[in-house]
């Protein structure tokens, strides 16, 4: 049996879906992929899930809600729509990624050491000033469902934002670099102010190790976080490691995001 040329060979791709490229105000163009329900959304919108690192998580993301979705009434799992933003090279998904701290530098050996860091919150204000308002102008959006999830630095990242008082209600920090600024999470959970009507989940997986630099647990985050009003849980992913954590936890993720009811598990 002989292979199709790369002449003739036909990509498989996703319905109901878009790429588009919008700037930030330093010139980056982040490529941007959606991807959204069939039919009209609901009155309020449709609620909304946020994937950074888009280029490896969207396709396993959209096709995993619309598999749920469509075993709506045991999974407890409604549709949504999907913004997934590409996180570029290495320096720039360092950079994006991580919130400013004054004077600190990653030690030698860590994941990133050397690389340029802080501009978080530069990244934060483009989603919400930019591409929140382009996302809204071509899709109807529940603005009180919008989730924001990332892994390793993006975990760290959507930490941060709901540490900030974010506009997402709920976040998903897989695998979350606590460890980053010398426990920079854990000072802004405890210090943070009270909020209402936020959820977050965060899981890790129970093979992976963590850099020196902070005592932090997901435990100790998770008490930080509900003592100020968020709901929040901590989820520990049985046999995975740092690398295999998003796609272990992306089932949890989108059942935050699109849950509308407790249900069974998807067939």
């Amino acid at each position: 049996m002989s292979l199709p040329s790369a002449a003739i060979a036909a990509p498989w791709q996703i319905e109901r879906s878009d790429v588009f490229t919008l700037p930030s105000a330093d010139g980056h163009a982040y490529r941007v992929m959606v991807a959204w329900p069939e039919g009209p959304p609901p009155p309020q919108g449709w609620p909304v899930l946020w994937l950074l690192d888009g280029e490896d998580n969207f396709a396993i993301a959209t096709t995993t809600a619309r598999r749920l979705a469509r075993a709506g009434g045991r999974s407890g799992v409604g549709a949504g729509l999907i913004v997934a933003v590409e996180s570029g090279g290495l320096p720039r998904r360092i950079y994006d990624y991580t919130p400013p701290v004054e004077g600190y530098v990653i030690p030698t050996g860590s994941p990133a050491a050397g690389r340029s860091l802080g501009g978080g919150g530069a990244f934060l204000t483009y989603l919400r000033d930019k591409l929140r308002p382009e996302i809204s102008g071509r899709w109807k959006i529940d603005a009180k469902r919008e989730t924001l999830m990332g892994h390793s630095f993006g975990g760290l990242l959507a930490l941060h934002a709901l540490a900030q008082g974010g506009w997402w209600s709920r976040y998903v920090a897989v695998s979350p670099s606590l460890w980053y600024g010398n426990g920079l999470i854990a000072r802004e959970t405890h210090g943070m102010a009270a909020l209402q009507d936020k959820r977050a989940l965060l899981a890790a997986g129970d093979r992976e190790g963590a850099p020196s630099g902070s005592s932090a647990t997901l435990a100790d985050v998770v008490a930080a976080l509900s003592a100020r009003g968020v709901d929040a849980r901590a989820s520990v992913l049985p046999g995975q490691s740092h690398g295999s954590t998003m796609m272990a936890a992306m089932v949890d993720g989108i059942t935050l995001a699109f849950g509308e009811a407790a249900g069974k598990e998807a067939e």
